[in-house]
């Protein structure tokens, strides 16, 4: 099989493990570009790509003199920035097709530094023994499609519990790659994002729905602090030729610094940067979650809210802070270069923000509604209805709006 797998770890300290690997790899007849991330020592057996050539990709010409100045977090970047690199060039030379790294505590940033630079698609699994526990998964995945496995015992030797995990490891990366041009990453219509929450999904299962029976292929993102995000970045590198953006919950979450907060402040910008059709409606901006109820402030318990499960309570944002959530939205939404239309649900934001359950709470969502409006450039379509957002009422018009803008923009020449 004519196909490359990169192979990347500190031979340092696991070269026995990465060299048990590279063998089970091309028993397997896949090739191995085995990537040395080591700064203590040279190996034994020679890698593809050394630690001194990783340096070199990270600007230093020499390792030994980065090492002398004693900073094990500068040569942690060091790495971190030569590995990304090497595996930058490799990628531009089509020199492997997936991507299996081995990490302990460092180990882990450089490998998954590594990985957040390839294309989405491509398969990426990295073995880690950090990747349990209390650890947060949000700096090493990032937006990309990392598969994470958890070695359970450290990666210091091979024994019998390791070998079958590596084994397992090895066999999933194989699988990946063996069976990756199977499935072509080309839509079947005109691709457009729609984002969603749990609390808005009957209305955007709709007008999902609606929207694909006109042609239209709909990518959904589920916006938890990482999904708009990734939406965001899919958006900018032209993935969509118009978007659905139902749920602005991270937005809010933001605001008030809830776990769904968004890592980078640019959530419903990229349509409007890049002048693509944007329909908005404010799906979930009015609650934050946050942890287990036993765990928040006494103000928070004071707030309508609602145990999702052990580990999350949804509480509502007050009137003040949706005030201003309401001005930044409108201030985001002011900068679109193209056609943008904003509906507006009276009846309700989200499943439980509706009259007799747990968030209703129409002042709150009026101070929001008025903060948008009065920021709102008065170009741009506002439209409320009386409506909640999952109902047909609100949801058909509002998919009405978009084939609209979406059939101007596409007999225009689209982009």
């Amino acid at each position: 099989m004519d196909k490359t797998i990169l192979l990347i770890g500190t031979m340092d300290t696991k070269e026995e493990e990465l060299l048990f690997c590279r063998d089970l790899i091309t028993r397997r007849g896949f090739k191995v570009l085995l990537l040395d991330a080591g700064i203590l020592k040279d190996p034994r057996t020679p890698p593809d790509v050394t630690r001194q050539e990783v340096a070199r990709a990270a600007g230093v010409a020499d390792l030994a003199s980065l090492l002398a100045i004693g900073d094990k977090g500068k040569c942690i970047e060091t790495m971190i920035t030569g590995v990304t690199a090497k595996t930058q060039e490799l990628l531009r030379q089509g020199a492997f097709h997936g991507i299996l790294g081995l990490g302990g505590g460092q180990g882990t940033d450089i490998c998954a530094s590594a990985m957040r630079s390839a294309p989405r698609g491509m398969p990426k699994l990295l073995v880690s023994t950090v990747a349990s526990g209390k650890a947060t998964f949000g700096p090493y995945v990032g937006t990309k499609d990392i598969t994470m496995m958890h070695s359970i015992v450290d990666l210091q030797g091979l024994n019998f519990l390791i070998r079958r995990i590596l084994a397992n490891a090895v066999g999933a990366i194989c699988g990946m790659v063996e069976t990756g041009d199977e499935v072509e990453m080309k839509p079947r219509g005109i691709p457009v994002a729609l984002s969603m929450l749990g609390t808005t999904t009957p209305g955007a299962l709709r007008v999902k729905a609606i929207v694909e029976r006109r042609g239209y292929e709909v990518v959904t993102f589920h916006q938890n602090g990482t999904g708009g995000i990734a939406m965001e970045e899919l958006i900018r590198e032209g993935a969509f030729q118009g978007v659905l953006d139902l749920n602005l919950h991270e937005i809010g979450d933001r605001f008030v610094g809830g776990l769904h907060s968004d890592p980078r402040e640019e959530r419903l910008e990229a349509a409007g940067e890049l002048g693509i059709p944007l329909v908005v409606a404010p799906g979930s901006i009015n609650y934050a979650v946050w942890g287990p109820f036993h765990s928040l402030s006494k103000e928070l318990k004071s707030r309508k809210y609602i145990i999702h499960n052990p580990n999350m309570t949804l509480v509502r944002l007050s009137p003040d802070e949706l005030r201003s959530v309401g001005k930044i939205t409108a201030e985001k939404l002011n900068r679109a270069k193209g056609p943008t239309h904003v509906f507006i649900p009276l009846r309700g934001f989200s499943y439980p923000d509706r009259e007799n359950l747990p968030h209703w709470e129409p002042e709150g969502n009026r101070a929001f509604i008025e903060a948008l409006k009065a920021h709102l450039h008065p170009s741009i379509p506002l439209q409320e209805l009386d409506a909640h957002i999952n109902d047909p009422e609100f949801i058909d018009p509002l998919a009405e709006a978009f084939s609209s803008l979406m059939e101007k923009y596409m007999d225009k020449g689209g982009r």
